[in-house]
């Protein structure tokens, strides 16, 4: 129910998101069948890629930190070279960044990268 939520807010604020130069993906490790009809349901225009042996969800340090065998819910905001520059990971399934949350740390990054000198040649 919390995801769904989350997967909401993310895509009445796609456009916003799109137009400053960033990408949703949702990962899910949950049933594949579920996933689509929230997909279906919600009409979401970014993927949500399946990580039935959670194996990404490991490598981001993120699985089973609530003691239920499931991903904690976690967003990354990733820079262009693959860095992560923000993350929020949940300490109970309720506790999500919001879309409002991640707008700003985009925008932060952006200005950041404006900011930023051009790189030595």
């Amino acid at each position: 129910m919390h995801c769904r939520r989350q997967l909401v807010e993310l895509t009445d604020q796609y456009e916003q998101i799109r137009a400053l130069d960033a990408e949703v993906l949702a990962i899910s490790t949950d049933d594949l069948s579920g996933a689509k009809a929230i997909v279906d349901r919600v009409g979401i225009p970014f993927p949500i890629l399946y990580d039935s042996a959670a194996d990404l969800v490991r490598e981001y340090g993120v699985y089973d930190l609530l003691g239920d065998g499931l991903a904690a819910p976690s967003t990354f905001v990733i820079d262009t070279g693959g860095v992560v520059r923000w993350s929020h990971v949940g300490r109970r399934t309720s506790d999500r960044a919001s879309a409002q949350e991640i707008l700003d740390q985009l925008q932060q990054l952006r200005q950041l990268q404006q900011l930023a000198p051009p790189p030595a040649e």
